[in-house]
């Protein structure tokens, strides 16, 4: 610094008297009496004077304080010492001898490392070994079934002994073995033949050995299929002989469950012992053949980590520990829809609204329909809209209203009044119960003129200046009709009787908050269906008319599908969401009526995120049969803790905990103190 500002401000040139990493060296007796020093000059030599003072007395008090340490406290702290304070000349001969003499003792060691890696005696017996005390007995895989689980290894490496588990995979010359198994399938019918000649029930393992060797020998032909030799090795640990029969015999019971077969490295262990160090050498050289998916659905190492660059924090991940971070409208999604399938109490709805909170702090809006009130507490933390539809309530839905223009499509005149009278005949048909093709035909003609009294027609369907009919609009017409008496006298109850409010009044909300919850807990039962329908018709209008990333949570989802109408329209709102920006959480507690409705399980296959939390043990059935749960997993459900399960994205099936912060937790707990 002070060089440069010698060439720039300074008119002595120091240049000269500037040693190799040193500071300007003044000598302020070599100055005549007509040479006087400018004011920046004099500023210089303090500097230079004042840090060499402060240099040398800096050492000798570093020195007072290794004085009185040992040689080994001394080179402690001189390592410690950061690097600007640390100085050569602070290694006393002493010290550097010290040194010298640790640095030759470590190189030596280092130079036998064998010897202490090496233990100090191995004894080997007929049925295990022995290496510095730590007994061992190893053992191979000797059969698999036919049929085994996918990734049952991921149960066996959560088996809780010390063990070791050494797997070798050789690929085999195809020509060679499609010619062994073309002899073993001759031998084999040869046998089935000569049973049934001498009208003998021939053994059923020859009959299952024969059509898995020709199923392989098509699948090898046809290139679907690579055959390979394999090799497994487990070789279990304990400190003392009655410990290792104990987890010796517990091994072979759980892999036994999975119909595979083990035995003992009998007379071997010397080798099987080896077969486990990282040397990669098979010295038992016991294997059994094995084709390409087999091998794909058995690999142990096979990650389990769902984690992506962006998205959100969802959960922990139960079987490494790492975190579940993805973006629902990730690429490799098919879809943004998700299934939370759940008994009361187990955890669900904390689930979605750690969701929904996580999605609002990245700007995605959030729209919830809630039949419980269990998002109330939610909505008022984040200052969002909370929509009661009750009969006592306030704010209304009108079913009457026109949907607003898409922004992609090209409208013709009618378009969108032809689009709400079809779903006005779907939410009247959820209303009174059904109706049958007649009164389908009367009800349209009727819709058409109740629209028509308000100068709304398939020639003009402008609302500029206009307003949309209510239900009691369409009773008056319907009272005046030939063959409209039943269906008036059916809705009558939705214009002047008990639930005269809900339908027939018009809109007085919006979905223009981030978070918008609509609550239908105050609702009969009988009236949740259509309340339901009409809401969710009214969320579908609005966010197709304008494309954005939004989240629609759908709690208590087996409501809509009560009726076959209302849940033909939730399976076809979900199928088509992601066209339009909405992601779609469906959640529901009645796992088996939902999954056994007509649009249960197409609801299931559209959602590309699932996850199942605790499930009772008369439900595991239908949904085993659903999502293919393996044993493990069907008792990993039904055992687990509040808050833990299984999800299921990316074709992966990994166990996870949901875990809140307690800033979080404040925010959506619904538990009752």
């Amino acid at each position: 610094m002070l060089t440069k500002l010698s060439n720039q401000i300074y008119d002595t040139n120091y240049r000269p008297q500037i040693r190799q990493g040193g500071y300007p060296v003044i000598d302020r007796e070599g100055i005549s009496a007509t040479q006087k020093l400018g004011f920046l000059d004099r500023i210089a030599w303090f500097f230079v004077k004042t840090k060499k003072k402060d240099g040398v007395s800096k050492q000798n008090a570093t020195r007072n304080i290794l004085k009185d340490k040992s040689l080994e406290d001394q080179l402690v702290y001189l390592v410690k010492m950061d690097d600007e304070k640390y100085k050569d000349s602070l290694l006393t001969p002493e010290l550097r001898k010290y040194v010298l003499e640790f640095e030759t003792d470590y190189v030596k060691t280092l130079s036998d490392y064998k010897g202490h890696i090496a233990p100090s005696y191995r004894e080997v017996r007929g049925g295990d070994f022995n290496i510095s005390g730590v007994l061992g007995k190893t053992y191979y895989t000797h059969s698999y079934p036919s049929y085994i689980d996918f990734l049952w290894t991921r149960d066996m490496l959560g088996f809780y002994a010390k063990r070791d588990m050494t797997w070798f995979i050789y690929p085999s010359d195809e020509s060679t073995i499609k010619t062994v198994l073309k002899r073993r399938s001759t031998m084999l019918k040869a046998e089935i033949s000569s049973s049934a000649q001498k009208w003998i029930t021939s053994d059923t393992d020859v009959s299952v050995e024969y059509k898995d060797v020709e199923n392989i020998r098509q699948k090898l032909a046809t290139r679907e299929e690579r055959y390979f030799q394999t090799s497994m090795y487990t070789t279990i640990y304990e400190h003392d002989d009655e410990k290792l029969r104990e987890e010796g015999k517990k091994f072979e019971q759980k892999i036994w469950g999975y119909g595979i077969r083990v035995k003992q490295a009998s007379q071997r262990m010397d080798e099987g012992l080896d077969c486990m160090l990282p040397l990669c050498i098979d010295d038992l050289d016991i294997s059994r053949s094995t084709v390409t998916t087999s091998l794909a659905g058995s690999f142990p190492f096979i990650s389990n980590d769902l984690i992506e660059n962006k998205g959100i924090l969802y959960w922990i991940n139960l079987h490494s520990g790492s975190l579940v971070i993805f973006d629902r409208f990730s690429k490799r999604l098919p879809n943004a829809n998700s299934l939370i399938l759940a008994t009361s109490g187990a955890g669900k709805s904390f689930a979605v609204k750690l969701e929904i909170l996580r999605y609002l702090l990245i700007g995605i809006d959030v729209i919830v329909i809630d039949p419980e009130n269990e998002y109330k507490g939610l909505a008022t933390q984040v200052d969002g809209s909370y929509i009661n539809i009750s009969i006592g309530s306030s704010q209304y839905v009108n079913p009457f209203d026109l949907p607003p223009k898409i922004e992609d499509i090209d409208y013709k005149t009618g378009d969108l009044l032809r689009t709400q009278i079809m779903n006005l005949i779907s939410l009247i048909s959820v209303l009174i119960g059904g109706i049958d093709a007649e009164e389908e035909a009367l009800l349209d003609k009727a819709l058409q003129a109740t629209y028509s009294l308000k100068e709304i027609s398939f020639q003009d369907d402008s609302m500029e200046g206009k307003t949309v009919p209510q239900m009691e609009d369409l009773l008056n017409v319907m009272d005046g009709m030939d063959g409209g008496e039943s269906i008036s006298i059916k809705l009558s109850k939705y214009v002047s009787g008990t639930f005269g409010k809900i339908f027939n009044n018009q809109t007085n909300v919006d979905l223009t908050n981030s978070l918008t919850v609509f609550s239908i807990r105050d609702l009969e039962d009988a009236l949740k269906t259509p309340a339901m329908f009409n809401i969710l018709n009214y969320i579908w209008t609005s966010v197709r008319a304008k494309k954005k990333k939004r989240l629609l949570v759908v709690d208590e989802a087996w409501i809509m599908m009560q009726d076959e109408v209302s849940a033909n329209f939730l399976y076809q709102l979900i199928k088509r969401a992601r066209k339009y920006g909405l992601w779609v959480t469906t959640i529901t507690q009645d796992v088996e009526d939902f999954i056994s409705s007509k649009y249960g399980k197409p609801i299931v296959s559209n959602a590309s995120m699932q996850l199942l939390l605790k499930q009772s043990t008369s439900s595991i059935k239908s949904l085993e049969e659903t999502f293919g749960l393996s044993e493990a997993e069907k008792q990993q459900l039904v055992a687990s803790n509040i808050g833990e399960g299984l999800l299921f994205a990316w074709n992966q099936h990994v166990a996870v905990k949901i875990l809140a912060s307690p800033d979080e937790k404040e925010f959506i707990t619904t538990d009752v103190k």
